[in-house]
């Protein structure tokens, strides 16, 4: 008898554990996992039909001001010279003589007014040396010359030098002088 109730006992053990894994129940989950991935197709859906409409507004203003856009919607900067500054200026406030608008332009600085202060300092200085080295023509002194016989300049900041056989500037020192 004990065996029997044992066997029946094993029997329905088994019968509750074999109905325990139906298919019922992974369905429902699949259903409401594919439920969830539906949900987020139609907000991703609803997002790139509210972006695409944005960048068409985007675009459409753009086309009226005659900004040229890029694939993605957005204004290229490489056609906006509007944007661009007239001065390129330095970290210290100077405008950068790489460029050639600031090679032709007069000194424009958006600076602090220290800093624009110390430019207008220092660019009288710049001017001057400029003007100087450019309209300068070395004075012959006659009453010295050089070892061989060559005829003697002065410099723009006073300095007496000869022209070497090989064509170069040789600087006398001022003890010769």
């Amino acid at each position: 008898m004990k065996k029997l109730f044992s066997l029946i006992a094993i029997f329905c053990l088994g019968l509750n554990l074999s109905m325990a894994q139906i298919p019922a129940v992974t369905t429902t989950k699949a259903q409401t996992a594919k439920v969830k991935s539906d949900a987020k197709k139609d907000a991703a859906k609803a997002k790139a039909d509210a972006a695409k409409a944005d960048a068409k507004k985007e675009a459409d203003k753009a086309n009226s001001t005659g900004v040229k856009l890029k694939k993605d919607g957005t204004p290229d900067k490489r056609y906006s010279a509007a944007q661009e500054p007239a001065v390129k200026l330095k970290k210290d406030g100077t405008p950068d003589k790489r460029y050639s608008t600031n090679k032709t332009t007069a000194e424009v600085s958006t600076a602090s007014p220290k800093k624009e202060a110390a430019a207008k300092v220092t660019a009288p200085k710049s001017q001057a040396s400029a003007v100087a080295t450019k309209d300068y023509t070395p004075t012959v002194d006659k009453a010295l010359k050089g070892p061989a016989g060559e005829v003697v300049y002065t410099g723009p900041r006073g300095g007496k030098y000869y022209i070497n056989k090989n064509g170069n500037k040789t600087y006398l020192k001022k003890e010769a002088q």
